[in-house]
């Protein structure tokens, strides 16, 4: 552990991590229609704290009148996981609105007890900055990806017509693309260097920040590939259809037609042209990242069309509402659909929005002039011809007598000027969209759905505390004119904007959307006559209600912690203490040779291995004299995950296992034939003619590799194909072990910063006896992956049960054995297979008594600053 300043420490800490949440019990699976009715102050209260202690306070009855026990009905309460406290990364690519919903997300995780790192283009730092969240800059320019999708419509045909009239744009795209991916490893495991924390403790006192989990968007492309080389946990989240192919509506970029007549398979083979698209321009890139800089194994040229999201059951959270489009029936139970971001007003939820009366005297008195206005903003989107839109605009405004306010951002929009059209319409820039929309009859926009209907404040003078300011990239205008009742015009650009206007328009809450490129005078006067409809104000005002019932920051809280592999993610001696801990290595049970080379192990936290580490010292002779040194042998770095792209995508069926495994060994034969081309052109490169001939003269070397290398991955995958569909087994590897998850920690910071009592140390290895003990019995049951995942064994809970009453192990007293039995009798009636941890979970409940409260026995918990800098710096 490195020296740091204690104040500064305490100084940077940005929130009471002793004091925060996880939910007790899964959301329920019914995403159609859920929706809350308590606040959002009493679900968070409702939840119990990250990383706090367990009471196990569940009462049983020790004994039941022979014939009176039904499953289901006995005494025992649930008892389930409590989260650790977890370094979180939000890595977001896109614009301001893009980047706002994420803040929230973020402040209710702090809230909870977590250490946030919300990652984004460097033109965001002060929006995340501002609410107090730390910030990492990725690579990219948004308004520069945004200008790039308008010109090419959004969509794959687009995108290959830009590419034959201009190539260098495609080329500047991809390259963006790039840098945004190589950006992606420093965001979940290195130091930002204009953080406050960086300046705070200086360049050498400051310990990096690695992820524990990760919270993406899908235009970030390598979060699946930077989680799999720390082997934490991916959750996508997004206010578009991404990934999961469906049958209601096509991929957004594929260009199709969101009509509902084109309801059917060809809507879902869009999500896979997609990826294989994508895979085609990035597939060379992401393999030579993965090599060079995330140490992965290459992805083979034949799974490259697979999508590795899908095949490893990532959640996917759809940030849009779901009273105005519901879940697909065809999505499977990883994907919800959440609702729409808010933020937490200023005042409290029922704070009334403001506005300032200075800046916007001449709009407030405009709009007290006449009938509420019609709201045109097209938030971040760049326009070709603005002057001929304003023109359109004030005519269209002319002709029908319509007032309407136009809002400009990225694209400066002037309605002002002399005539008709000129006082019906109004210029704003910048403005709450609280206090502006409820005054406006309608609304008219591009139709981007960023999940995000509050906006962000900044501090105004010291007697005004905040303003809230319309988003400058547009963002979450659907769903805010949506909340508020209005009647919602879509003009889209690109993308999911064309998918937004089609369901506005079958919800029934406005007129069929109008390509911004299609809009007339003409076109703009008959929809802002339809606008007024009274049964599509109805409709938005009957939507609102049950929007407004929503809770989308929270329901994707819930998901995120229901969604996380906390079986992996927690160490096992600290749950037979009766403490919630984040697992960072692995220790072997075994006392022999034989033991240690099985393919078990018991996960133990940071604190917990510096105690366990230091049980095996060794003496040298060094400058003469003998020094004592600590051992670290058995102790392994390790991670909660396990998506092993390399060998996952195209064996999860035998003749598809059979099939894959010949294209590979077809892979590697070309390669084979081309060695002699490639080594010394790779030596060549580097060290010119003396490294062409060096590499003339090692390619036998190559070549011997690469054919045994072929033959190695051929048996392996045939092994595995066979073991996995006549044997039952949920093999990850046969012979290859480069599936293995290689987890990169510096073994010698294992200090917790935390002093460690006697009698706490005491306490560490008599759990670890107890975890010894029942690893023995869990591995007798023989332990398997399930055939979601490869992130933790289980076996049969049943069985289980069954082997523990058999054992009889001697550790445990007859009332703690009587307790563990119970609760797997309680198992039984809830779950079909188990975790170690989970039985761990279970062990310490019996076994409660042997441990003194953590508080007592453990002096650093008396301690708030040690708590706030171990919170930062692990």
């Amino acid at each position: 552990m490195h020296e740091i300043n204690i104040l500064n420490a305490v100084e940077i800490a940005m929130a009471d991590y002793s004091e925060n949440a996880v939910p007790p019990s899964p959301p329920q699976d019914d995403d159609k229609t859920r929706t809350s009715p308590f606040s959002r102050t009493l679900r968070r209260n409702a939840l119990t704290k990250a990383g706090s202690d367990y009471n196990f306070t569940a009462s049983f009855l020790a004994r039941l009148e022979e014939g009176s026990r039904s499953r289901g009905q006995d005494t025992v309460e649930e008892l389930t996981f409590i989260l650790p406290k977890l370094n979180i990364c939000i890595l977001v690519v896109g614009t301001h609105g893009d980047v706002l919903p994420f803040c929230s997300l973020a402040n209710e995780l702090q809230n909870t007890g977590h250490r946030v790192r919300l990652a984004s283009h460097e033109v965001h730092r002060k929006t995340v900055t501002s609410r107090k969240i730390e910030f990492y800059p990725l690579a990219g320019d948004p308004k520069q990806l945004s200008q790039w999708t308008v010109q090419t419509g959004g969509n794959l045909a687009g995108e290959l017509k830009a590419g034959v009239a201009e190539p260098s744009i495609l080329k500047a795209k991809e390259s963006m693309l790039k840098d945004i991916c190589k950006s992606c490893c420093g965001a979940v495991s290195g130091l930002d260097p204009l953080s406050p924390y960086y300046e705070s403790f200086g360049k050498e006192t400051v310990a990096p920040f690695v992820a524990d989990a990760v919270i993406a968007n899908p235009p970030c492309i390598g979060h699946i590939h930077v989680c799999e080389a720390l082997a934490i946990p991916l959750h996508i989240m997004f206010p578009q259809p991404w990934y999961y192919g469906t049958k209601a509506f096509p991929h957004p970029f594929s260009g199709m037609s969101y009509d509902e007549s084109q309801i059917g398979k060809g809507n879902y083979a869009s999500y896979m042209m997609f990826e294989g698209v994508l895979s085609t321009g990035l597939g060379h890139f992401i393999n030579s990242w993965r090599a060079k800089q995330l140490h992965l194994p290459k992805v083979p040229e034949n799974m490259m069309f697979a999508n590795p999201i899908v095949d490893c059951n990532i959640p996917f959270s759809a940030m849009w509402s779901p009273s105005f489009v519901p879940k697909p029936e065809d999505w499977p139970e990883q994907c919800r659909v959440v609702g729409t971001f808010t933020e937490s007003k200023v005042g409290g939820e029922n704070a009334a929005p403001t506005v300032d009366t200075k800046t916007f005297a001449h709009l407030i008195e405009w709009m007290g002039k006449g009938d509420p206005p019609v709201f045109i903003g097209f938030g971040s989107m760049v326009i070709k011809d603005t002057e001929a839109l304003s023109r359109i605009i004030k005519a269209a405004a002319k002709e029908s007598n319509t007032r309407i306010v136009v809002q400009s951002s990225w694209s400066k929009l002037d309605v002002s000027g002399e005539g008709g059209g000129g006082q019906l319409c109004h210029n704003v820039g910048p403005v709450s969209h609280d206090w502006l929309l409820p005054q406006c009859c309608a609304v008219i926009h591009h139709g981007e759905w960023k999940g995000y209907d509050e906006f962000h404040r900044r501090r105004k003078r010291i007697l005004q505390l905040f303003l809230s300011y319309k988003s400058p990239g547009g963002a979450g205008t659907t769903a805010a004119g949506l909340r508020y009742g209005l009647p919602t015009l879509v003009c889209p650009f690109f993308g999911d904007q064309f998918m937004w206007g089609e369901m506005v328009s079958r919800a029934g809450v406005g007129p069929k959307p109008c390509p911004i490129n299609l809009l007339t005078t003409e076109l703009l006067v008959q929809k802002l006559r339809e606008l007024t409809s009274p049964t599509i104000k109805e409709a938005a005002v009957n939507l609102s209600e049950r929007m407004k019932s929503e809770d989308g920051v929270m329901t994707a809280l819930e998901h995120f912690w229901h969604a996380l592999p906390v079986d992996s993610m927690v160490c096992s001696i600290g749950l037979i203490m009766g403490k919630s801990l984040l697992a960072k290595y692995r220790i072997s049970p075994g006392k022999n040779f034989f033991q240690r080379s099985r393919s078990t192990f018991i996960t133990v936290s940071q604190e917990v291995a510096s105690v366990l580490a230091t049980e095996n010292k060794t003496r040298r002779f060094v400058m003469g004299k003998f020094v004592e040194e600590v051992t670290k042998d058995g102790l392994i770095p390790y991670g909660t995950t396990t998506y092993a792209l390399r060998h996952r995508g195209g064996y999860e069926s035998f003749w598809k296992g059979m099939c894959a495994s010949w294209m590979e060994l077809l892979w590697w034969f070309f390669r084979i034939l081309f060695t002699l081309y490639w080594v010394p052109d790779k030596f060549s490169r580097k060290f010119g003619a003396f490294g062409c001939v060096f590499g003339v003269v090692i390619w036998p070397l190559y070549f011997v590799h690469t054919v045994v290398m072929m033959f190695t991955v051929f048996i392996d995958r045939q092994g595995v194909s066979i073991a996995n569909r006549f044997f039952g087994k949920q093999w990850l590897y046969f012979i290859d072990t480069s599936a293995v998850a290689k987890v990169y920690r510096d073994m010698s910071t294992l200090s917790s910063g935390k002093p460690i009592s006697d009698v706490y140390a005491k306490q560490i290895k008599e759990a670890r006896l107890f975890a010894i003990e029942a690893r023995d019995i869990f591995d007798d049951c023989g332990p398997s992956f399930p055939k979601e995942h490869w992130h933790w064994r289980e076996v049969d809970v049943v069985m289980l049960a069954s082997k523990v009453g058999a054992a009889q192990p001697s550790r445990f007293s007859k009332e703690e054995l009587r307790t563990l039995l119970n609760r797997l009798e309680w198992a039984k009636t809830r779950l079909k297979r188990i975790s170690f941890n989970r039985f761990c979970l279970f062990i310490g409940e019996a076994v409660k008594g042997r441990f003194m409260h953590p508080h007592s026995t453990h002096p650093s918990n008396h301690c708030s600053i040690d708590e706030a800098v171990n919170c930062y710096l692990t």
